[in-house]
């Protein structure tokens, strides 16, 4: 097992987390497909037009061609939003992740192994918490696929939890896509509790991307620098 270290984010590594972050929403859209082909609405265009085709107009070359071109609209669909979704974050708290994060009572921490990141997480304080909690929220967790299975998310998680107890912060809360399948894994098995989920457009709910709110208790502590309601 290669051995790695965790350490705060500096701004030498800025190209190399953009890489990681917009490597890590690629390889997500082959499930986004594989996902929507699950849905009930999918599963009458695609098998149930094309048997329509074969049997109306006995062609199994326009029911593939029409195969062919449904699965190549679904690929572009995804593809499309995930270029919008890096674009926005890139000119969002990755634009700046020293103001974003480190400036902003938050932190950034990247995993390096060989000498080169091969991680990523941040964390910031929740600007508007419930009432009477003080939370942290975990952000861009990512890991590059040639180093997973290592552990390296893990404790890139661990990193936020500890960072958020030393803040006093009463909780962790993270939102994540119902396609990462092992962000979600990974995130139960550390012990965080589904507390909600809920659809960003119209467009969104008609293809299935869904958005899973996550939660994880601390131990009461006294501190600063998490927001909080009185």
């Amino acid at each position: 097992m290669a051995s790695y270290h965790i350490r705060q984010y500096e701004e030498k590594d800025h190209k190399r987390v953009v890489e990681l972050f917009s490597q890590g929403m690629k390889e997500l859209i082959p499930a986004a497909v594989r996902q929507m082909l699950a849905l009930p609405h999918s599963l009458l265009l695609l098998p149930g037009v094309p048997v329509t085709i074969v049997l109306v107009s006995g062609s199994w070359l326009l029911a593939t061609v029409y195969s062919l071109l449904f699965l190549l609209c679904l690929c572009l669909i995804f593809w499309i939003s995930c270029r919008n979704f890096v674009a926005r974050s890139l000119q969002a708290d990755l634009a700046d992740i020293t103001k974003a994060y480190l400036n902003a009572h938050g932190s950034f921490w990247v995993a390096e192994s060989g000498g080169q990141v091969v991680g990523m997480v941040g964390a910031q304080p929740v600007k508007d918490p419930p009432l009477g909690k003080k939370q942290m929220q975990l952000f861009r967790l990512s890991v590059s696929s040639q180093h997973r299975g290592q552990g390296i998310a893990k404790a890139l998680v661990r990193t936020v939890l500890q960072f958020a107890r030393d803040q006093g912060c009463s909780e962790v809360v993270l939102e994540t896509g119902s396609v990462q399948h092992s962000a979600l894994a990974l995130y139960q098995a550390m012990g965080f509790q589904k507390t909600g989920q809920y659809f960003a457009s119209i467009t969104k709910r008609l293809i299935g991307l869904s958005i899973l709110q996550f939660t994880y208790s601390l131990p009461f502590t006294w501190g600063r620098g998490c927001s909080e309601k009185y």
